[in-house]
């Protein structure tokens, strides 16, 4: 009967009879093997009748990696069917002006709005932030950071000098890497998390659990914005526009918090290491130089406190703390587990022992890429879990010691700002090694083309 069914979703489905495909649908969603098709199914028959609603409904419950792609299709749709509401712009008119970029931002009583060459996005600020009181370098490094990437005009050179404050931040996504970061840094680091106000299928609870335990003993920065939503007029999915855009709250910030430097929570795998798999020296990349220059010329230190360290270091330094019980970096979690299905859980909840799936969607299909997604942290977390079993054809990458992975790349303590530098190797040392054998990592090309 069960593949009975199955031929009749499939036939209704393909005949364009998207109730009747869905009520067969719904008898396959009991058995194991085909439920993951049988909710694509579901969920493109609503599409396919224009029920957005019903989809972000159905995505809202449903976080299978089968849905991706038809996830990605309703943020971009959801985000353009928002700009359309009267209530995405301010009152003020302003065409996007590429000569004055400063010029492009509005603030409306607690509001900052910014006027891209497609769409209003805003943010909402303290009750006592003052546009006029921010450096237009600060404006126009915020207009680089989301926008780069479509737009040169926003990489000309700043019209106007920032003097450095004297506050360092972190932009705190109360993910494992980051919250590693906040645990190296001084306790007087200004924490700011940005969290996104659309319609999105990420899932802050977990985020904001972990805050809520931070704010007892220091304070959390939560500014709310809908800048991810840029990336959907050019038709990518929503996300950050650029490597340091989650950051750009503090930027906006930073003359309001006095600020000399932007922590982000980079580790070694986006940093010295190409794609997680091959070594290449990033204090000498055009990547580095560009945008800790960039920052620099805005009066601000880019600080990337944890880029020594691994994503296995950072959960080495995060559960041996207390705070670990109360940290988990799934973005599809309920607020109190991770979903188990997700790469993220894959590779961070795994190796701890929280109970994830291999055999789900999302997390078997990355296994089988090649290049192996995040691919040396990938292999220590495959290592760390005993299924080897599952990639049979990275035996020979498998067989070294990982315990190495662990440890700190010393050369990576240059790279930050030097009244930093003490303090934040003295915290690593409470908790991890030097890595004594710097090959180990700088011989790291585990997927030659």
């Amino acid at each position: 009967m069960k593949l009975i069914n199955r031929v009749r979703m499939r036939r209704a489905f393909n005949s364009g009879n998207w109730k009747k495909s869905r009520f067969y649908a719904n008898k396959l969603l009991p058995f194991p093997n085909e439920s993951d098709f049988a909710k694509s199914v579901i969920v493109r028959s609503h599409w396919n009748e224009g029920d957005l609603e019903k989809v972000g409904e159905l995505l809202t419950v449903w976080k299978d990696g089968e849905l991706d792609p038809i996830r990605e299709k309703y943020e971009i749709k959801a985000a353009l069917s928002s700009e359309s509401d009267d209530l995405s712009k301010p009152n003020a008119y302003k065409e996007w002006n590429s000569e004055n970029l400063s010029s492009n931002f509005v603030q409306e009583g607690g509001l900052l709005w910014l006027k891209t060459p497609k769409m209003w996005v805003y943010w909402e600020m303290p009750s006592d932030f003052d546009l006029d009181k921010t450096n237009n370098a600060l404006l126009e490094l915020a207009a680089e950071l989301l926008l780069s990437p479509w737009e040169s005009s926003t990489k000309m050179p700043f019209t106007t000098k920032r003097d450095f404050g004297r506050n360092y931040s972190l932009s705190y996504s109360a993910g494992t890497d980051s919250t590693a970061a906040m645990l190296l840094m001084p306790q007087n680091t200004i924490l700011g998390y940005h969290q996104r106000d659309y319609h999105s299928m990420i899932d802050h609870r977990n985020a904001l659990k972990l805050i809520d335990h931070i704010n007892k003993e220091r304070d959390v920065v939560i500014i709310k914005s809908n800048h991810e939503l840029i990336r959907s007029n050019y038709g990518k999915s929503n996300g950050f526009s650029t490597d340091y855009a989650a950051g750009v709250h503090l930027v906006l910030l930073a003359d309001y918090l006095d600020l000399k430097g932007i922590a982000f929570g980079l580790v070694i795998e986006n940093g010295w290491l190409k794609k997680g798999a091959k070594y290449r020296n990033f204090a000498e990349t055009r990547h580095w130089k560009y945008w800790s220059k960039r920052f620099n010329d805005a009066g601000l230190h880019l600080v990337l406190p944890v880029n020594m360290i691994s994503e296995a270091g950072c959960m080495k330094i995060c559960h041996s703390n207390d705070i670990g019980q109360y940290l988990n970096s799934c973005m599809r979690g309920n607020g109190e587990t991770g979903c188990g299905k997700c790469w993220k859980c894959f590779h961070k909840n795994g190796p701890i022992g929280r109970e994830i799936d291999c055999s789900s969607h999302e997390i078997s299909i990355y296994l089988q890429k090649r290049p192996l997604r995040t691919a040396m942290h990938a292999l220590w977390a495959i290592k760390i879990m005993n299924i080897e079993h599952l990639v049979p054809d990275l035996k020979t990458q498998l067989e070294q010691d990982f315990s190495w992975w662990e440890d700190y790349y010393s050369p990576g303590l240059e790279l930050l700002p030097i009244d930093l530098r003490e303090f934040i190797e003295g915290n690593l040392k409470l908790n991890l090694e030097i890595m004594r054998d710097r090959s180990k990592l700088t011989n790291i090309n585990l997927f030659p083309e």
